[in-house]
């Protein structure tokens, strides 16, 4: 795409400014619309050094309500970051509905730059596409509008503004010698930056190369595809004509059925049971040790009937686990802020770092099981959501080296209502039912068809789901931290 750039393009300086003014008063106007409609927008500004990325974001705020936009000028990532999988950090900086959040750079260069110093790097950067790919269709699909530039100028181009700014005591500074390390490797950057541009350009986030050599066409360029892209959208909204995702046009991930059991096959008394236990919480708190010390991160979902007994399981799984290596996650229902997000980005901000593990009571599952059968979400929505989720947990076991555990803790109707009414009678457990749980019940048979085909589609080998016979409580909790700890070895 770079090499069919015509980079002698100039900006006529006669309506130069009368188009920038144009251009700002368009963009002011569409900002406040955008809001109004709650629509999200990402702006990432990419390119070479010295090519104007400062510049460019300098000229788009200036038409902007900084009370709507959040500025993100991506560094190398913190520590912090760095314990955390590749697209955690961008993640967290994606924009809440009606606001926008411009970066100057963002996950193109730091896997750019991240991967190549890596053996192999042409593997591991092939790998960041497609992770990329899937992070901005996803945003897309939530009604996210995505513009991504590059701005493009030549090696010689690079170095004459590079001396410049060295003989400037004011931006001397700024040139080190790394970048011009990098300005040294221009020709080998040129075709890999080209290929990563090509594969990451789609319908749903594409990419403008902007001629960058006269810097008054790259801002009106910059702009006039701004102001463009918003209206389209703009426009397109108020007349009801906003083309929604047709689900033949989002696959579905394959059906791998599975079978679902509410009491073990053979009958273990509650004494083998604790005995058994005993033992197996001592072995996981030295595997807990194990994982820690080789920054190694696990993820455990807990899913389950209403009175299946989560809690308990949980609190018998961490019995002897060290509390600062490991944190639970109870999931309620998204508040009025995290519904202003991507569904999955609440989840996403708990993911364990390198050594910690992080387990979910409830979790992203809500969307194909609640939020389907409540109707909290659209059919389309939910379908989507399948891919989606199996997309995050490959993103997260490859990008971290970790693991998952998901389990379904099966119990049959009869049992459940015995639970529920053994809750209602004891002071001390009445607390545990709701009147949800009562309403909920009424629903099980569109509850069973959705858990089934939560399972069947969302069991994935690198993330498959473990069924917990859980009319035995005390043999549900042996057998989930048995499963706990064979992952852990294989992870180890």
């Amino acid at each position: 795409m770079l090499d069919r750039c015509d980079l002698t393009k100039k900006a006529d300086e006669g309506s130069y400014d009368k188009t920038l003014g144009s251009y700002k008063e368009r963009l002011n106007y569409l900002q406040r619309s955008l809001r109004d409609q709650q629509i999200p927008v990402i702006i990432v500004i990419e390119g070479w050094n010295t090519a104007g990325i400062t510049m460019a974001v300098h000229e788009i705020i200036q038409a902007l309500d900084p009370r709507g936009f959040t500025l993100h000028a991506i560094e190398k990532p913190t520590e912090e970051e760095r314990a955390h999988p590749f697209l955690w950090r961008f993640w967290l900086r994606t924009p809440p509905r009606g606001r926008i959040a411009l970066f100057a750079r963002g996950w193109y260069s730091r896997a750019i730059s991240e991967e190549m110093q890596k053996h192999a790097w042409e593997k591991t950067l092939s790998g960041r596409v497609g992770q990329i790919n899937n992070f901005e269709r996803q945003l897309h699909d939530d009604g996210t509008v995505i513009l991504k530039f590059f701005l493009h100028i030549t090696k010689e181009e690079q170095k004459r503004r590079l001396d410049e700014r060295e003989r400037n005591p004011l931006t001397a500074w700024l040139v080190t010698p790394s970048i011009w390390n990098i300005h040294r490797h221009y020709e080998d950057s040129l075709p890999l930056i080209d290929r990563f541009i090509e594969k990451t350009d789609t319908d749903y986030a594409p990419w403008t190369i902007v001629e960058a050599m006269d810097r008054k066409y790259a801002i009106l360029k910059i702009y006039g595809t701004i102001v463009k892209s918003l209206e389209k959208r703009a426009d397109s909204i108020r007349e009801g004509k906003q083309k929604k995702a047709k689900q033949k046009d989002l696959p579905l991930p394959k059906k791998n059925p599975v079978k679902r059991k509410a009491l073990p096959e053979k009958k273990y008394s509650r004494e083998e049971c604790q005995e058994s236990l005993a033992s197996l919480q001592i072995e996981m708190l030295e595997l807990h040790y194990l994982l820690f010390k080789r920054k190694i991160p696990l993820m455990i979902a807990y899913e389950g009937w209403d009175a299946a007994g989560k809690g308990g399981n949980i609190t018998r799984l961490t019995r002897y686990m060290n509390p600062l290596g490991y944190y639970v996650v109870p999931v309620a229902a998204p508040t009025e802020h995290e519904k202003q997000y991507h569904y999955l980005r609440r989840f996403i901000k708990h993911f364990p770092k390198g050594g910690d593990i992080a387990i979910f009571d409830r979790s992203w599952y809500g969307r194909v099981l609640v939020e389907r059968v409540e109707g909290f979400c659209t059919e389309t929505d939910w379908q989507r959501a399948y891919r989606e989720i199996n997309e995050m947990e490959e993103d997260f076991v490859n990008s971290s080296g970790g693991g998952i555990v998901k389990f379904w803790l099966e119990i049959d109707k009869d049992e459940q209502l015995r639970r529920f009414q053994q809750r209602a009678n004891d002071p001390q457990k009445v607390y545990k039912i709701t009147d949800e749980d009562w309403r909920n019940r009424e629903k099980w048979d569109l509850y069973t068809e959705a858990v089934d085909e939560m399972l069947a589609r969302t069991s994935t080998e690198i993330a498959p789901w473990t069924v917990i016979e859980s009319d035995d409580k005390w043999y549900s909790r042996v057998k989930a931290l048995k499963t706990v700890i064979n992952t852990v070895q294989n992870l180890l």
